[in-house]
């Protein structure tokens, strides 16, 4: 089991927050302050420049962090030192708010699809029944979560991410 975090900024709206349904469930922890957040540990950042793959379990026994902020106010992301960034490869949204968007996953898909690359299936699954969107993330991103998830390293995903557009592009 994998322990999750959630550094929220407050920018969404509470009733639509995924970062707030993940603390009220259970499936995460909040980190109230950045300091809070464990040394060592992976936050997901849209700005890292390795891709999140199965070599990132010893990294992620300390913790995996979701940043909650809007992504108009991207910018605003926070860096916590002594952490590990890391991007997620290419999926598509499924939550209502961005439907079939590549990139723009919610925290809570986020969260889903990395638990599912790093090999904790079963803890993944947990989301299933507390988000209605969640088989819908599965279904639009499960052959390629799959591919992620064998992956030696970070440069293999990036591959498998590259390999997948450039056959949407050609296909």
């Amino acid at each position: 089991m994998i322990p999750v975090f959630v550094y929220d900024k407050n920018q969404c709206d509470p009733k639509k927050c995924t970062a707030k349904r993940m603390l009220k469930f259970g499936l995460a922890k909040e980190a109230k302050t950045l300091h809070a957040i464990p040394k060592g540990s992976i936050v997901l950042s849209p700005f890292a420049e390795k891709a999140l793959s199965p070599d990132d379990i010893k990294y992620a026994r300390h913790g995996l962090v979701v940043m909650d902020l809007t992504w108009t106010n991207i910018d605003e992301f926070p860096r916590p030192k002594g952490t590990n960034d890391r991007a997620l490869p290419y999926m598509l949204a499924s939550n209502p708010i961005n439907w079939g968007r590549p990139m723009e996953l919610n925290s809570a898909e986020a969260v889903m699809a990395s638990l599912f690359i790093l090999g904790e299936r079963e803890q993944a699954e947990t989301f299933l029944g507390r988000f209605n969107w969640a088989p819908e993330f599965m279904r639009l991103n499960g052959e390629l979560l799959e591919e992620y998830s064998s992956a030696k390293d970070s440069t293999e995903v990036v591959r498998i991410q590259n390999e997948y557009i450039d056959s949407i592009r050609n296909g």
